[in-house]
């Protein structure tokens, strides 16, 4: 039996309290029920306070991450999740009726409760794979590479100072002084805030500096072994979530894929109720952002969650050039899905691995010291990746021929 001890997940947990439904985001109506279903998934009858969920006594070293679109990201350790590095995503989010009767004002930087609705289910999703996982056919499932998740509360009013937004290069001397978050104006004044187990630092920023120790001992970059040990980690964690959720992340760009040292000397994953194991050295990867994301959680439409992204991509789909391989992969996926973006099709994720692959061939990490057999392995995923449609048949299939084989640097 694997890992007997765990405790086992099934894909009704996550949707049995309520009736789902989900069109993608079209046919949301204007009394917006999705605020109330947010609440629900946060167990919670009303908005809370910031102050009440996260007290600052129970956390401290707060540290400013990243800003995007919709969300500001902090970091910081919890008393209550053993010391450990954690993570704040807060999300400025509306009610589509207020968003209605605001359309006078100009503000941005929010989202509607249907958008962050489905984030929060997918995101459950893939935290619950921290467990073992059953499907409806009893076969198990699990993957460590996407985040943990803690809590999600919806808080409104003011948020404490403690969170600090530095959206300018303190090193720079022309930079604007620290934001507080009570210096943000808009029209939204509630907040979705998603705690997670912190994943790691930008694989975008590790690739782009060769490996080497700094003089105050600093570990900057990672090596070859440990990029090619991403490329596996990564592939075989969308070919679990693939084959139980029927999953296409859609947006597997580069800095998307989080990395952290770890102890551990190998990786561990179950697809099909089946071990796969990869060589760490060193790092663990972390699949992060399910914005755009797709899951089919149940026997019916109700239980599929996605984003219609036509609209979004239709600029990029019509340009006879691709400017980089991110712009391609969101051609050739466009392409494939056409408008049928509620649809499975998992070659979605084949354009993203063979991008993401091609990212880390052509990073300076595999620039310089890097062995024949580590850039063969890697070429080896770029030139066979395409002969298959599901992630699921390109993992067997490359664990089978490194069995036989014996060649792989980074599968065991």
């Amino acid at each position: 039996m694997i890992n007997g001890g765990k405790r086992k997940f099934f894909l009704h947990s996550l949707t049995s309290k309520q009736s789902i439904e989900n069109d993608g985001g079209g046919g949301v109506t204007d009394n917006d029920d999705y605020w109330f279903r947010v609440l629900n998934l946060c167990n919670q009858n009303n908005p809370s306070h910031f102050g009440i969920e996260f007290p600052s006594r129970l956390f401290y070293d707060f540290k400013y991450l990243d800003s995007g679109t919709y969300s500001h990201v902090i970091k910081a350790n919890g008393l209550e999740y053993n010391r450990t590095p954690i993570v704040f995503k807060i999300i400025k989010v509306v009610q589509k009726n207020t968003l209605n009767h605001f359309l006078s004002f100009s503000f941005n930087g929010f989202e509607l409760y249907s958008d962050v609705f489905q984030e929060i289910v997918i995101s459950k999703a893939l935290s619950a794979l921290h467990n073992i996982t059953c499907d409806p056919h009893g076969y198990e499932y699990q993957t460590h590479c996407f985040p943990k998740i803690f809590a999600t509360k919806i808080v409104h009013g003011s948020i404490p100072n403690y969170f600090i937004i530095r959206k300018y290069d303190e090193t720079n001397p022309k930079a604007k002084p620290v934001e507080r978050f009570e210096d943000l104006r808009g029209v939204p004044r509630e907040h979705l805030v998603i705690l997670m187990k912190f994943c790691g630092d930008s694989l975008w920023q590790l690739i782009k500096h060769r490996h080497r120790i700094s003089p105050k001992g600093v570990i900057i970059g990672i090596t070859p072994e440990q990029a090619l040990s991403v490329c596996y980690q990564v592939t075989i964690a969308l070919a679990v979530a693939e084959s139980i959720y029927q999953f296409e992340h859609r947006d597997l760009h580069i800095c998307n894929i989080l990395v952290k040292r770890t102890k551990k000397k190998v990786i561990t994953f179950v697809l099909r109720s089946i071990p796969y194991k990869v060589k760490s050295f060193g790092v663990k990867a972390c699949i992060i952002d399910a914005t755009f994301s797709r899951v089919c959680l149940g026997p019916d439409d109700q239980t599929i969650f996605y984003t219609d992204l036509s609209n979004r991509l239709k600029g990029t789909a019509s340009n006879p050039n691709p400017i980089d391989g991110q712009e391609l992969a969101y051609q050739q996926m466009y392409n494939k899905v056409i408008d049928k973006w509620k649809d499975w099709f998992p070659e979605t994720n084949i354009y993203w691995c063979k991008y993401f692959y091609n990212e880390v061939l052509c990073s300076d990490s595999f620039a310089m010291d890097c062995s024949d057999s580590v850039k063969r392995d890697l070429k080896n995923l770029i030139a066979t990746i395409d002969n298959y449609r599901t992630l699921v048949e390109f993992v067997q299939n490359l664990f089978y021929s490194n069995s036989s084989s014996k060649s792989s640097t980074a599968v065991t």
